[in-house]
Formats: structure tokens, C-alpha cells, sequence
């Protein structure tokens, strides 16, 4: 299998944005961080950075074509980007917001929504060949292979680095007439949960279906995630490891005679909300997660086809992305209303996203 490093000293390119003034446990960051949005901009090599307290576009990174996955330990100093064409994921310095080097050493074929030990130590990569590489960061190598049912796709990584909860896709003709390293595809209706310090697998959460994106609890006892078939999500009990409730969307009689799919989902206000998108509708709604089953307390109009979303440090403003308009939307969480949106060049299609709260540079905090 090739394996090759890229020290890359690529210049960073910046567009403009219009701006109308609108994986980790919520908290305040602290005064000498700067928080910031890194947003994959999928139809192209780009990956744009949101400076959060002015919400102005700021700067825009090379990190591989189609970026599909982004990481970043609890330092923040750091963040690894997948690009899914090429199967390289990019090590970004969050501090100077530069590319420090690109990793070519067996990925496989589309590698996707990863997650880190809050140490910074092992990621934790998917492939859509059907298996998650363990990435160890300080010798630069892929050091075990976890395989799962369908399609390696999205991780979550506990608040404490115990547990990586493996959330492979089911998928369709379309994903399986991709190359597939020879592996069988099978149907997943299940979590897979492995042991993050000794990379083995310790158990399974059946969930009834395909799963989709998901989401963890500041305390780590709630995993909450979108599955195929279900307009709403799962609420997931993650010390017995079954699922325990379920949140629907309130839809009107039309809404509900046209096919959707839930997509994108994330905590916020310190664990007692969470926020989840309808794609088709173009809806992201709010749940009270204090309450068991969820109970819907808002929902808004949002652009084209939401797809992911993604809360601030302290949980009180969510941002959903929405690639079909090209749009990155910003809502505050008590208001319960829109504050602003940026608007990204056509056909850009920003979509996976994560918040950094980078360190100041005299506090650089990882190798």
C-alpha cells in the first residue's frame, strides 16, 4: 500500500463573502482563544474559516479536493481534514490557520467524518470501503484497522476519550458501485462501540436503522443521532447501550406526503437542547432533550437543503449549513431566532463543520 508524507508550504487564497449581521462539551473560551468555524466547502479543495465573534469569512485553506471530515483535539491547536478525493487528510496549525502537511499513507477509498482523543493522540479515520483506520499522530501511521457492517462514515469521540461510537451508513446501488477494496457490503442498523485507549471493539447499539449523523452529551450519557426512515433522531443511553427514546419532527400533512431525510445534528445550551435538520423541507427544528420523549420546542425556514450543524463553545448559537444555497446560517439559542448568514460562493456547497476555540500562539498546548 503507498504510503507517503507531504510537507506542504502552499499559499492560502481568501474570497469574499457576504455577511448579513446576524464533537466536544460545550464551554465558555476562555478571553485568550479565538473561536472559529472551519467549514468544508465540498465541491471544491477549500476549506473555509468563519472568525465567530465578527461572523465574517476570514480565510480560506488547500486541504484536499471534496474535504469531508474535520477533527481537532481538545488542545485546539490543531485540526485534521479528510478530503475524499486523493484519500489524504490534512493537518491544519488552527493558531495561523496554515496547512501543515498532508498525510498519504493508506487512508483507502473516501475517507469521512473522523474523530480524535481529546489528547490528540489517535484518529480515528472512516473509509467507504467499509472500516475505520486508527491514525496515531505522533508516529504519523496507521496502527489498527476496526471494521463494521455497511460504509465507514461518522465518528463520535466521548467528552472523556473512553469510548469512539462508529456510526457506519447502510448506503445504496449508487455508494456500493464504488471501489470497495474487496470488502462485502452489508446493512447496518447499529453503533459500533470501541475502546479508544486499546482500539477494540467492546460492543454494539442497535438502532433499528441505518445510521446517520450523530451527537454526544457534555456528560457523555446521551449519544443522539439521525437514522434512515426517521424524521427526527434517537436518544441513546450510552452506559446501558440501547436506545431509550425518540424525537419526531412536527411536520404539516404536506410536508409528511413528501420524502425527506434528517441530516446534521448538535447540543446545545449545556445539554438540555438539541437542534436537528429535515433536508427536503429546508426546516431545522429544537428539541428539549430534559424530557424523555424530546419535546419540539421551535423550528425555523432555513436555505436550501440543511445538511450539518454545529454549536458554539458555550452552546448558545448554533450554525447550520445549507450546500444547496451555498449559505452558513447562525441562530441564537435562547432568542430563538436567526442572527445572521453568510453567503458563500455559488455552487461552493458548504457543509461539514466543527468550532475551534484556537489558543493564543504563546499558548500553543500540543506537539
Amino acid at each position: 500500500m503507498k504510503r507517503r508524507l507531504f510537507t506542504l508550504a502552499s499559499p492560502v487564497i481568501g474570497f469574499a463573502a457576504a455577511v448579513s449581521l446576524a464533537g466536544q462539551a460545550p464551554s465558555p473560551a476562555p478571553a485568550s482563544t479565538q473561536e472559529k468555524l472551519y467549514i468544508s466547502l465540498e465541491s471544491t479543495d477549500n476549506l473555509a474559516v468563519v472568525d465567530l465573534k465578527s461572523f465574517k469569512h476570514i480565510k480560506t485553506l488547500k486541504v484536499g479536493m471534496h474535504p469531508h471530515g474535520q477533527a481537532s483535539p481538545a488542545s485546539q491547536d490543531k485540526l485534521y481534514v479528510a478530503a475524499e478525493i486523493g484519500g489524504t487528510v490534512t493537518l491544519v496549525d488552527t493558531i495561523r490557520d496554515e496547512v501543515v502537511k498532508t498525510f498519504d499513507v493508506g487512508f483507502g477509498v473516501e475517507p469521512q467524518n473522523g474523530a480524535i482523543t481529546p489528547d490528540g493522540r489517535f484518529l480515528y479515520q472512516p473509509s467507504y470501503a467499509g472500516y475505520w483506520q486508527v491514525f496515531d499522530t505522533q508516529k504519523e501511521q496507521i496502527i489498527e484497522y476496526i471494521h463494521t457492517l455497511g460504509i465507514g462514515h461518522n465518528t463520535v469521540m466521548a467528552p472523556d476519550g473512553r469510548f469512539a461510537y462508529l456510526l457506519p451508513i447502510a448506503g445504496g446501488p449508487g455508494h456500493f458501485a464504488r471501489e470497495s477494496l474487496g470488502l462485502p457490503r452489508t446493512q447496518p442498523k447499529e453503533v459500533t462501540v470501541v475502546d479508544a485507549r486499546a482500539h477494540k471493539v467492546v460492543g454494539t447499539i442497535p438502532v433499528g436503522s441505518g445510521p446517520r449523523p450523530g451527537t454526544i452529551s457534555p456528560d457523555g450519557r446521551r449519544l443522539y443521532m439521525n437514522v434512515d426512515d426517521l424524521m427526527g433522531f434517537l436518544v441513546i443511553d450510552t452506559a446501558a447501550r440501547k436506545v431509550i427514546g425518540k424525537a419526531t419532527y412536527t411536520l404539516t400533512a404536506d410536508e409528511q406526503a413528501v420524502r425527506s431525510r434528517s441530516h446534521g445534528i448538535a447540543v446545545a445550551n449545556d445539554g438540555k437542547e438539541v437542534w436537528s435538520n429535515d433536508v427536503v423541507h429546508n426546516l431545522t427544528f429544537a428539541f428539549d432533550v430534559t424530557v424523555n420523549p424530546p419535546k419540539q420546542i421551535a423550528r425555523f425556514a432555513v436555505g436550501r437543503q440543511p445538511y450539518w450543524i454545529m454549536r458554539s463553545k458555550d452552546g448558545m448559537t448554533i450554525y447550520v449549513s445549507c450546500p444547496s444555497s451555498d449559505e452558513l446560517i447562525a441562530f441564537d439559542v435562547a432568542a430563538k431566532k436567526e442572527k445572521g448568514r453568510i453567503q458563500f460562493p455559488k455552487g461552493s456547497h458548504p457543509t461539514r463543520m466543527l468550532t475551534v476555540a484556537a489558543p493564543a500562539a504563546s499558548m500553543r498546548t500540543s506537539r
